[in-house]
C-alpha cells in the first residue's frame, strides 16, 4: 500500500530520479539507429 504522506525529500528525489530516466532514454534512442547502422554495415548488408 501506498502511503499519502510524503517527505519533501521523497517527492523532490522522485521527480529527479523520473528526468534522469526520460534523459537516459531520449539518449538510448538516440544511439539505437546508429548501432544497428554499424551492425548492418559490418555484416554487409547495407
Amino acid at each position: 500500500m501506498e502511503t499519502t504522506n510524503k517527505c519533501v525529500h521523497c517527492e523532490e528525489r522522485e521527480k529527479k530520479d523520473k528526468e534522469q530516466e526520460e534523459a537516459s532514454m531520449a539518449v538510448l534512442l538516440a544511439i539505437v539507429p546508429l548501432l544497428v547502422l554499424a551492425f548492418f554495415g559490418q555484416v554487409g548488408l547495407l
